[in-house]
């Protein structure tokens, strides 16, 4: 394809690249103060190479140039900004995915909390039926052994043996 130099960098990028390096650090065609600063100082690199070449990359390329003390701690500064923004949009981003799964987290919570209710309902509902069904066979016992319901109770003991029990009188 097309290839562009960029200016002050001596490098060629392609023209892809250099679309998406200038739509990237330009609103409307303006340029960013980093951007603005290079070109002032007469910086012969660009803020994209400024802030995205590993250190050692980036040390020799200003070592490589002929810089002022000053152009060199200017493009420390830009790095140092840039760096920086990068690791913010970072954070943004992990704490985006982070509420996201917190929030998935909780749709999980309340999906499973309805479910337990539900459980619970028809568990209490059967151990309702259940009682009502001991009630009933408890009193066909008892009338089939001529006891009185109100004067005799079928109990299970703690090693599961069944046996009859007198009840106690009421208000003694």
């Amino acid at each position: 394809g097309p290839y562009v130099q960029t200016f002050f960098s001596g490098q060629h990028q392609t023209s892809r690249e250099y679309e998406e390096e200038e739509s990237e650090s330009s609103y409307q065609g303006r340029l960013t103060r980093d951007e603005r600063l290079v070109v002032d100082m007469k910086i012969p690199l660009t803020v994209v190479e400024i802030i995205h070449k590993p250190m050692e990359e980036f040390n020799d390329l200003l070592s490589s140039q002929a810089v002022t003390e000053e152009q060199m701690n200017i493009c420390r500064d830009i790095r140092r900004r840039g760096k920086n923004k990068i690791a913010a949009q970072n954070c943004r981003k992990r704490k985006i995915e982070q509420i996201s799964g917190l929030e998935n987290d909780l749709s999980l919570a309340k999906l499973k909390k309805e479910n337990i209710l539900g459980e619970r309902v028809e568990l209490l509902r059967q151990q309702q039926e259940w009682g009502r069904r001991l009630d009933r066979l408890e009193k066909d016992v008892l009338v089939r052994l001529g006891k009185e319901e109100k004067d005799w109770m079928i109990v299970v003991d703690r090693n599961m043996l069944v046996h009859l029990d007198k009840r106690k009188p009421v208000g003694i």
